[in-house]
């Protein structure tokens, strides 16, 4: 479908979420209908098939929603920024910010029994390293890992990381802890979880990429945390889907997108509610910044131009309503780095993008190889995007892939030059690891510019609390090199019924579900 009008995003939002209505409800559903009789079960719809369970291979944020029950993080990241004790009680960052050291919660164990201990936390962290999977970038410059005691580790890097600590909440999932015998059992990690978390996956009662049930741990240190008797999972690809089985009594949750909150937020039942947070972005992520596939992709003025054909106001409006605002920055408003002045870099001028074009010597435009992980926010993004650009002369040329797993497959073989995606801002050196640095899960294709790079190790060296004005200089660079074309500043958004009660989401970027709990 080619969106080019206010009215054909709107009328092809609505007909595409309204073909999929009559759906079946999600695999696994109607067999634990009973579950709503039961206070006790937390059901969940989750909005990606999990692309592993083991915590060096999964995705993170919405994707590692299925690693949140049987995980317990080294610590937490709060809705305010702050960080909470979770497996570790205390905490320190050395003057240079190159050393971090954990003092554990004496009496934590697995779900195994094995206690948690300072020499399980070495070779659970030092296994994510070795992985390399999406997030191993992070800790690339961990140099060493020196057990204290029992109870007390220190993690050593080679360059300073003032958000050295927030690297092991459960968002960036190097903090989630596996045990000994999961990391010597490292082939059953992908269909089994070796947590501390406060609930461990029935394997027995999952059916791999469309539900997951979980059972309390009876060796969690927090008893009472654990408010449910059982939470199940079920993926909802297609969130019409979801929030059908929500309105039938099924779920108490749903993990959704802003598109389909403000499709859904004026037509919701009395007993369910919109939780969300503004704290990401999505847009188009040029990825072959170098033109090694797709050589047009190099000259900066056919990003540019890029950026100037899409009209961010129009989608954001169309699409995501107040669920979002038009940015073509990487760190959203109220998070470290966002400049408003840089809203300006780029305004919406087809005039302008078809002279650069020129310029660029694609008067007649090329087309762009560009792919998308298959849900709902994805589709239509991808949608409204092709439908401008094709208007400068750029013809999308799409792959959809099922899950993260196919979809991190394909960038590292170079398959496409660009991608559809959304993703959370952060502590800026975190986004720095995902977005910008050479190795990140978002330069599969190793770009590197001296000056960005020299701006952000020369932010890096500097304490959160005096980081700003670098951090800046950072993302300002970014715009400049356009290696992205961000559309929209977006929400976190979660359907929740009057059964549940959760906190937001704010700094920790998703809620963990542990935090959710019964109304009553």
């Amino acid at each position: 479908m080619e969106l080019n009008t206010f009215n054909d995003i709107l009328i092809g939002r609505r007909s595409l979420l309204g073909a999929s209505a009559g759906l079946a409800l999600g695999s696994g559903l109607m067999g634990q209908a009973h579950a709503q009789t039961n206070a006790k079960v937390l059901t969940v719809g989750g909005a990606f098939i999990p692309q592993s369970m083991d915590p060096a291979n999964s995705g993170n944020g919405r994707a590692g929603l299925n690693l949140a029950p049987a995980y317990e993080p080294l610590v937490r990241t709060l809705a305010d920024g702050k960080i909470a004790p979770a497996l570790a009680t205390a905490w320190e960052l050395s003057a240079d910010s190159k050393e971090a050291t954990f003092t554990l919660r004496q009496g934590a164990k697995f779900s195994d029994g094995e206690p948690v201990t300072a020499e399980a936390c070495k070779k659970s962290i030092e296994y994510f390293v070795a992985k390399k999977g999406p997030f191993a970038a992070n800790l690339a410059s961990m140099t060493a890992i020196e057990v204290l005691d029992t109870y007390r580790f220190k993690v050593k890097v080679s360059v300073p990381q003032p958000a050295l600590i927030t690297l092991f909440n459960g968002y960036w999932l190097a903090g989630y802890i596996i045990s000994p015998k999961g990391v010597a059992s490292a082939n059953l990690l992908g269909a089994q979880t070796f947590g501390a978390g406060p609930y461990k996956l029935d394997h027995t009662a999952t059916v791999t990429g469309k539900t997951y049930t979980y059972l309390p741990n009876e060796h969690y240190y927090d008893k009472s945390r654990i408010k449910w008797d059982k939470v199940v999972i079920t993926i909802f690809e297609d969130q019409n889907a979801g929030i059908q089985a929500m309105k039938a009594g099924q779920l108490k949750l749903l993990v959704s997108d802003p598109l389909t909150a403000q499709s859904n937020v004026d037509s919701l039942p009395k007993n369910m509610r919109i939780a969300s947070d503004p704290v990401g972005w999505t847009g188009l992520v040029l990825m072959d910044r170098d033109g090694q596939v797709q050589p047009f992709l190099k000259d900066v003025r056919v990003r540019q131009a890029i950026n100037h054909a899409i009209d961010r106001k129009l989608i954001s409006q169309a699409l995501l309503g107040r669920f979002a605002e038009p940015s073509l920055q990487l760190q959203s408003r109220g998070f470290m780095g966002y400049d408003a002045a840089l809203e300006k870099r780029y305004p919406f001028d087809p005039a302008k993008a078809k002279q650069l074009m020129e310029a660029a010597g694609y008067p007649n435009g090329f087309e762009l190889k560009v792919g998308y992980i298959n849900n709902t926010l994805s589709r239509f993004l991808t949608q409204a995007i092709a439908g401008q650009l094709k208007k400068i002369g750029i013809r999308f040329v799409t792959e959809e892939y099922q899950g993260f797993g196919p979809f991190i497959a394909a960038g590292r073989n170079k398959t496409y030059s660009a991608l559809v995606f959304n993703s959370n801002s952060s502590v800026p050196n975190l986004a720095r690891f995902q977005t910008l640095d050479a190795k990140g899960s978002l330069n599969t294709y190793g770009s590197e510019d001296a000056t960005l790079t020299k701006l952000m190790n020369e932010a890096a060296l500097l304490p959160l609390s005096k980081a700003e004005d670098a951090w800046k200089k950072v993302y300002a660079q970014a715009v400049e090199l356009a290696w992205f074309a961000p559309v929209s500043a977006v929400h976190v958004c979660y359907f929740a019924t009057s059964d549940v009660k959760m906190p937001q989401a704010g700094q920790s970027l998703v809620v963990d579900l542990i935090d959710v709990v019964p109304a009553k």
